[in-house]
């Protein structure tokens, strides 16, 4: 969260994280058109001194970028699994808490 943010309602949680599946699966997709991307490169640029000379150029700039995507997204999918773990025990805190009122 930004400095100065802060959460009133168990709603403003929920919102934080509301997109974040998205972006996980976005990234995703992300990475399947990469790996594509990469078997045409290889398949394409044939392996005579031209190939060979392309595949010194590209191959590792697309594993890199292949590389970092696939961090991103374990990262991504690190904070969505802990947003949602966040937001179900503060549902279940709530629930308790609600249940915990009524018996005063």
């Amino acid at each position: 969260m930004a400095e100065g943010e802060d959460l009133k309602v168990l709603s403003d949680l929920k919102d934080k994280f509301a997109y974040y599946d998205d972006y996980q699966r976005c990234l995703t997709d992300l990475n399947q058109k990469i790996v594509e991307i990469n078997r045409i490169n290889k398949e394409s640029a044939g392996q005579d001194e031209i190939g060979q000379v392309y595949h010194q150029q590209v191959d590792k700039p697309t594993e890199n970028l292949t590389e970092t995507v696939a961090y991103i997204r374990k990262k991504l999918g690190t904070v969505v699994s802990a947003g949602n773990d966040t937001v179900d025990t503060m549902n279940i805190a709530d629930d308790e808490a609600g249940q915990h009122v009524d018996t005063f």
